[in-house]
């Protein structure tokens, strides 16, 4: 299964990632594709005094290989609907890197 394209954009020095994080779940990773433009996150931390941000920039950045500081996320704090900005990835390879994870 693919990622949806239009869920990385470029930004400058790096990647936008449009994503849906479910917290509370069983384990964390990649699940998949939510809807045409989002990549489906679940995460073992609740979303409790911001555990939940912590966890996923932890996970994706360790699924790509880069520092936590690179990893931020850009808008959707309180949100379930986030966008996270990575630095230094370009959106090809960073959708590449998650892809692969999700198998």
């Amino acid at each position: 299964m693919e990622l949806p394209s239009r869920a990385f954009k470029a930004v400058d020095g790096g990647t936008l990632l449009v994503c849906r994080v479910q917290p509370g779940a069983s384990k964390s990773g990649i699940a998949g594709a939510y809807g045409e433009d989002c990549v489906k996150i679940t995460l073992a931390s609740p979303p409790v005094d911001g555990k939940a941000n912590q966890a996923l920039c932890r996970l994706i950045a360790e699924q790509c290989g880069v520092p936590k500081g690179r990893v931020e996320i850009a808008s959707g704090h309180a949100s379930r609907s986030k966008a996270l900005r990575i630095a230094g990835i370009p959106p090809g390879e960073l959708r590449a890197l998650l892809s692969e994870e999700m198998k």
